[in-house]
């Protein structure tokens, strides 16, 4: 499975980005495929961010959501087989706020009028960039079932296309149903998860 890349476009914490890695493997069935991208020029990823981080000022400050799509399109291929190039997640200026995420997924989707009579290969496909804002808790999990599944199949089984009214909150931010929550007792000295090996 590949790692799901997350930026700062803004000043983060060091303790902000651990609780973000923290928080966002609380629900059950999620864990840690998280990989950090500090800078452009980086040229090698973890394929799970753990602690303690070194201090690093963001080299994607005054990038823009475009910019964040061009930098994963243009990974050299053998990144591109360890590293999501099709969801990343981006740790935002309203992220110091109210600690949610902007999850981006790039989708394939079917019309909804679509032709059934029609070859399965002749069906029309739409491809779009979706964006949804999740909070911490339900990162990981919204962003490695985007990752992982079809997108028509979340589209229609888990409310999240992002429309008033389905868990969707006046302020935008799509909040889940009642998740069942893991135990943690896998972090280490520094209160960072440990590694899965």
């Amino acid at each position: 499975m590949s790692s799901i890349p997350f930026f700062c476009t803004a000043n983060i914490s060091l303790e902000l980005i651990k609780e973000f890695v923290v928080e966002s493997q609380r629900p059950e069935n999620t864990r840690n495929n998280w990989s950090l991208i500090q800078d452009p020029s980086q040229d090698e990823f973890d394929e799970e961010t753990i602690g303690p981080l070194d201090p690093f000022e963001s080299g994607f400050l005054t990038s823009t959501i475009d910019d964040l799509k061009s930098y994963l399109k243009n990974l050299p291929e053998e990144h591109q087989e360890t590293i999501a190039v099709s969801t990343f997640v981006v740790l935002d200026e309203r992220t110091t706020r109210d600690k949610t995420v902007s999850i981006h997924h790039w989708t394939r989707e079917t019309p909804d009028d679509v032709d059934e009579s029609l070859d399965f290969d002749d069906w029309p496909v739409i491809e779009s960039w979706k964006e949804w804002r999740v909070p911490f808790s339900t990162a990981a999990l919204v962003a490695s079932r985007l990752e992982n599944d079809v997108y028509d199949r979340i589209k229609k089984e888990g409310g999240f296309s992002g429309k008033s009214g389905e868990h969707v909150d006046a302020e935008g931010v799509l909040r889940l149903p009642s998740l069942k929550m893991k135990d943690f007792d896998f972090l280490d000295d520094e209160g960072w998860p440990l590694g899965d090996d």
